[in-house]
């Protein structure tokens, strides 16, 4: 039996540390478990633009744009896009804001947005709200090495900052 577990756990650990995907941080004493899930990456996909093929990254807030992106398990539940890690989601919400482009953000296990409408294998959709029309239109800015991804409502652009409208799009597996 101990021989078992030895090989298990040697196992296990094999598994997380070739995982590719970066992976979120959790906060300080959370439970944490280890469970493989793994899903097709969330990807820009309107050709033409500098952002085309990035991947929607998991592991900062706020969100963006990168190389190579989360492709965990994703959970698109109760109007939510989760990104499943360690028994727990971080959850994509749409922040407010006076202008077109509104902020995206990922919260640890706190599902705000629930107008969500994604799966695998079709483009990203805010549903309509009060105060927006539905929407598949986002845009990603560039800050430093990412883009910087906000939900576009209208037609304004961060001032100073070189942006490309784009649509998500989530692959299948």
């Amino acid at each position: 039996m101990r021989n078992v577990l030895a090989t298990t756990v040697a196992t296990l650990g094999l598994i997380i540390s070739s995982w590719s995907s970066p992976l979120p941080p959790v906060p300080p004493n959370t439970i944490v478990c280890f469970m493989i899930r793994t899903g097709p990456p969330i990807v820009a996909s309107t050709s033409g633009t500098p952002v085309t093929g990035l991947q929607l990254a998991v592991d900062v807030t706020p969100a963006t744009l990168e190389t190579t992106g989360f492709t965990g398990g994703w959970d698109f539940v109760n109007g939510g896009i989760g990104a499943f890690y360690g028994c727990h989601d971080f959850w994509l919400n749409i922040g407010t804001s006076t202008k077109s482009y509104k902020p995206l953000s990922w919260a640890f296990d706190n599902q705000v947005t629930t107008n969500w409408i994604a799966s695998e294998g079709s483009k990203v959709t805010a549903a309509a709200t009060a105060t927006y029309n539905a929407t598949s239109s986002f845009l990603a800015c560039k800050e430093k090495s990412t883009y910087r991804l906000y939900l576009q409502t209208g037609t304004d652009k961060p001032a100073g900052l070189e942006c490309a409208t784009t649509e998500l799009f989530v692959k299948k597996s």
